[in-house]
């Protein structure tokens, strides 16, 4: 890959070259990393995005977990929407509650 020139600006920013981003998979509103060699190198990384399911598995359960990890994902898919009815459902409830004004 051959050298790709860019300008810093006044906030100090650049713009990565779109066949950088490209090669490394980048997309709008994707963070990178920076890392300085001994040389005085500068490398660009994508920086891995967090996911709480990269944490699962990562301790010993003390008990037999009920959910294998695709079970886990179907049920929090199934179980948010049902949350979310429950909250609107109190809402709808406070305000049916409310002293209605003239």
């Amino acid at each position: 890959m051959q050298l790709q020139p860019t300008t810093i600006t006044q906030k100090g920013q650049v713009t990565i070259p779109a066949t950088i981003r490209k090669a490394l998979g980048l997309k709008t509103g994707d963070q990178v990393k920076f890392i300085i060699t001994r040389k005085k190198e500068v490398k660009v990384k994508p920086a891995k995005r967090f996911s709480i399911m990269s944490l699962y598995g990562s301790l010993k359960p003390k008990v037999k977990p009920k959910f294998t990890g695709q079970r886990l994902i179907k049920w929090e898919e199934q179980a948010w929407p049902k949350a979310a009815v429950e909250k609107d459902k109190r809402i709808l409830r406070q305000l049916q509650n409310y002293p209605k004004t003239k």
